[in-house]
């Protein structure tokens, strides 16, 4: 049985980076949901382009996390 399954979201951070690029893509391509953070969501742009095409629109999303160390929890 599976760790996770495909209803859960996963989560990879530095989402734009050479070998998480490809992480965010076996995940799409098995049927995951995937967000990934990535520094600034102007630079990273292209990755919700490249992945539309790809055919998982609705399934990847991108968050902006500037600095990691800023971030408060509520």
């Amino acid at each position: 049985m599976p760790i996770i399954s495909r209803n859960d979201k996963v989560l990879i951070t530095g989402a734009n980076g050479y070998i998480a690029h490809w992480v965010v893509r076996k995940f799409l391509e098995g049927g995951y949901r995937v967000r990934g953070t990535v520094r600034s969501l102007e630079r990273a742009s292209y990755l919700k382009e490249y992945f539309k095409k790809e055919g998982s629109e609705g399934r990847f999303e991108l968050v902006e996390v500037p600095d990691i160390t800023k971030v408060r929890l509520a």
